[in-house]
């Protein structure tokens, strides 16, 4: 009934932009505007890239502003049907490349930061993806220590994390499956690659990772700047 209501706001009440004013449409809540100031992977459309322990990984946009208002207000907000909206431009974006997986999986968060937050914002995500994309989704990871908070940590603490350890409790759901492994941000791709490398070493074919927003590389930016 909860949902049924929410989804009848959300079609029937005019939205803000989350990042400025301005009215909003419907995809993302963001107005237009703000919209094209989304910034696409390097060549001007998503793209894969490489991250460690995957066998492949693809985003859609940089985590630069407006796209962080979005990320924060499903992260913080509740806003859960942005979840429905980043599903949708990644099957437009990436629909053949995602639907090579058999299983999607959301990116576990410890027990004890769901009990704080109520939800996992990974998996509101990753279920619209799902339905979209017509495959079962399964929580078959679990988080076994809850880890420092990743904002505000440095890169080079990001990837020295020693505390993010994954456990893949049905083994049997990912035994020789291609998994999609989804998740909201990428910075480094340390935790990432550390939950791609627990579903393999459960079985797993193959580990897609599909994140609507990868953080850019300070390196990258600053090789940008001094070569231009």
């Amino acid at each position: 009934m909860r949902s049924v209501f929410g989804f009848a706001v959300d079609l029937l009440l005019p939205r803000v932009c989350l990042a400025c004013p301005a009215p909003a449409r419907r995809e993302l809540s963001l107005c237009p505007d703000c919209h094209r100031l989304l910034e696409p992977p390097p060549g001007g459309a998503a793209a894969g890239g490489r991250l460690e322990g995957c066998d492949a990984f693809f985003w859609l946009w940089a985590y630069r502003p407006p796209i962080d208002q979005v990320i924060l207000g499903l992260k913080h907000r509740r806003l859960d049907y942005l979840g429905r909206h980043i599903a949708a431009e990644a099957v437009a974006a990436l629909g053949m490349e995602l639907r090579r997986a058999e299983l999607i999986v959301p990116m576990p968060m410890h027990w004890r930061r769901r009990l704080v937050r109520g939800r996992n914002h990974a998996e509101s995500i990753a279920r619209p993806l799902a339905a979209q994309l017509g495959r079962p989704l399964r929580s078959v990871l679990r988080r076994r220590t809850l880890g420092h908070p990743q904002v505000g940590r440095s890169r080079r603490q990001r990837l020295a994390n020693p505390d993010v350890l994954f456990h893949c409790h049905r083994p049997e759901h990912v035994h020789d499956r291609v998994v999609l492994l989804v998740d909201d941000v990428v910075t480094t791709g340390a935790t990432a690659g550390r939950a791609a490398r627990c579903l393999r070493a459960a079985g797993a074919a193959e580990v897609i990772v599909f994140v609507p927003a990868r953080t850019p590389d300070p390196a990258a930016d600053s090789s940008a700047i001094v070569n231009g």
